[in-house]
């Protein structure tokens, strides 16, 4: 049955709106109304009529950098980001599970914000337990800490390095994050519910930039075999899995469901949280200057191994300068190079760029694929960036340069609010900040384009599916200062409400 959405403000774009549209019964939109008489005289006794009451209703959004996958492993480990408990909660929540739990087994902890808990040490840890293994996982995800029993417990499964005062950073954290994670029964468990949670959030789409183990891929096709994935996917792989070929070519084949595998993310460094992110000039407060997790050649590796798979995107991580300079030398070098194989390059999180790195995208079509709420780095790092602080986020240089731009959560919170209030207000420069117009086409729009779903997704048009996230207030007309207030109260996909 068709139904119609009437009585209600949907989004057009260029500060346009229509008063209703009609979906049809396979959850494509086939008509916009350009004025409520027209709407309300479309009458027939084979369709469904919605009352939206006035609402403002926006194309669903597309987080085009978030971990549907690795953070679905927090729904049933402690995660305490947002908390404002700190160290203090941590170590009673620990405590509780460590008394619960037999021995040997892993305590795993999300969300320790060094600027907020304090210089949390491995004998801290030690003295919650010593017979369970520990893991303590910073907010950025590019470091943990882990107590002694945590380190003796990767000992024994062969991790084959040692970790001397429990600290773990880029490839060590990501050998822990390996060893810690769920099986496939696990994961096929937790990423519908954690899909919900983007859902809520007006999320209608993901990207998930780090598929990281062979259980994430085997969940994945399993719900996406028997339909229970409520939104699409599109899917990057770390590195590792392309070791191995015969067992990943099966996740290769073409699907009509809601998981599509697109690339490979590369990882060039770590983050400002960690003082892993690698910059040009050493960090004002004296932590170093990061580090470059990979070189060119194994980049170039890689590179050469993702086309061989028929992996069409290249994805790279790159936050600090100096891994950005190098992003864009790669990129420069090897574009024309992989023509054939290769159609996209998007760089993950690009946060200092300089005038240089942005025209290296605009020449040769590269796409900067950020996080608005980065821009809180701003502000906690400010002694550690010393100047370098201006160069954080720079989206009115880019669009300027003419750079597709993306907009993605990275999971720090989901949802787009909070990174459509950093863009649109909160921009520390408020010479880089850009217009909500110009924000939501990079958290709808703009990703579904460069996903190749440019014709189904990201706009309120015929042809194009009803996905639909229902707000209280009108975003293009809030003031600034009230951005960060707003709600999502129903989102809808393919013509049907999944969440309100």
């Amino acid at each position: 049955m068709d139904t119609l959405f009437f009585n209600g403000n949907f989004y057009q774009g260029g500060r346009a709106w229509s008063p209703g549209v009609l979906v049809g019964a396979k959850g494509l939109i086939t008509k916009v109304f350009s004025s409520e008489t027209e709407a309300a005289a479309h009458r027939s006794p084979n369709i469904r009529r919605l009352d939206m009451r006035g609402r403002w209703v926006l194309p669903g959004f597309e987080d085009a950098h978030t971990h549907p996958a690795g953070r679905a492993r927090t729904l049933s480990e402690l995660d305490l980001r947002g908390g404002n408990g700190g160290w203090e909660e941590a170590k009673i929540r620990i405590d509780h599970q460590a008394r619960a739990a037999p021995e040997n087994r892993w305590i795993v902890c999300h969300g320790w914000n060094q600027s907020t808990w304090g210089n949390i040490k491995q004998e801290d840890l030690d003295r919650v337990s010593l017979d369970h293994g520990i893991f303590l996982i910073n907010i950025s995800y590019h470091g943990g800490l882990l107590n002694k029993k945590g380190g003796a417990l990767l000992k024994e499964i062969g991790s084959g390095w040692e970790i001397a005062d429990g600290l773990v950073t880029e490839e060590s954290f990501d050998r822990a994050i390996v060893a810690t994670a769920p099986d496939a029964a696990s994961y096929a468990a937790s990423i519908p519910l954690y899909q919900q949670k983007l859902i809520a959030c007006g999320i209608v789409a993901a990207h998930d930039m780090n598929v990281t183990t062979m259980q994430q891929m085997e969940a994945y096709a399993e719900l996406d075999a028997k339909n229970l994935l409520p939104i699409p996917v599109t899917a990057y792989l770390n590195p590792r899995l392309l070791k191995n070929t015969s067992r990943l070519k099966e996740f290769l084949k073409p699907r009509r469901g809601n998981f599509r595998v697109m690339g490979v993310k590369i990882f060039l460094d770590g983050a400002i949280g960690t003082s892993t992110a690698a910059v040009n000039r050493p960090y004002a407060d004296g932590t170093g200057r990061g580090v470059l997790r990979m070189d060119r050649e194994a980049c170039a590796e890689v590179i050469k191994q993702a086309a061989a798979l028929g992996l069409p995107h290249i994805a790279i991580h790159c936050i600090g300068d100096r891994a950005i300079d190098l992003a864009a030398t790669i990129f420069r070098r090897l574009r024309k190079e992989y023509a054939r194989d290769i159609s996209l390059w998007r760089f993950e999180h690009f946060e200092m760029p300089d005038t240089d790195a942005i025209n290296a995208l605009a020449e040769n079509g590269g796409i900067a694929s950020m996080q608005p709420n980065f821009s809180w780095d701003a502000e906690n790092y400010h002694r550690r960036m010393g100047e370098d602080i201006k160069k954080i986020n720079p989206f009115r240089s880019i669009l300027n340069a003419r750079v597709p731009l993306v907009f993605g959560s990275d999971d720090m919170p989901s949802g787009p609010i909070q990174g459509l209030a950093w863009a649109v207000a909160k921009a520390p420069l408020p010479e880089q900040r850009i217009s909500m117009e110009e924000a939501l086409r990079a958290y709808a729009a703009t990703p579904a384009e460069v996903v190749g779903m440019g014709h189904r997704r990201g706009k309120i048009a015929p042809g194009y599916e009803a996905n639909f996230a229902v707000m209280k207030n009108n975003l293009l007309a809030v003031p600034p200062s009230k951005i960060s207030d707003a709600l999502v109260t129903e989102t809808w996909v393919r013509g049907r409400k999944v969440f309100g």
